[in-house]
């Protein structure tokens, strides 16, 4: 599969959206509302905690998780209650 590029295409069809009875509804509104900002660390380590407790992440990737500098205060105290059963490295499996 080939994909031809045609520098200035788009502006043939600004121009045709232009002279059409519909183009003050094609015009780009202003958006109020940025991007979100950056999560916080506490809510990175929430959403860490919410995937294992769900099953999403194994023991060993919370372990990893939990050896990063900015959330290492936040993951111990959940290192710390989670229950035996659930403490199986992949490699135990």
């Amino acid at each position: 599969m080939t994909f031809d590029f045609t520098p200035g295409w788009r502006d043939d069809i600004v121009d045709l959206a232009d002279t059409t009875p519909a183009a003050p509804a094609l015009q780009a509104q202003p958006v109020g509302q940025k991007a979100p900002a950056h999560p916080s660390t506490g809510e990175i380590a929430l959403l860490v905690r919410e995937l294992f407790s769900e099953g999403s992440l194994t023991w060993d990737q919370l372990q990893a998780l939990s050896r990063v500098a900015e959330l290492r205060p936040m993951l111990e105290p959940a290192l710390d209650n989670v229950p035996a059963y659930r403490r199986v490295s992949g490699h135990r499996q």
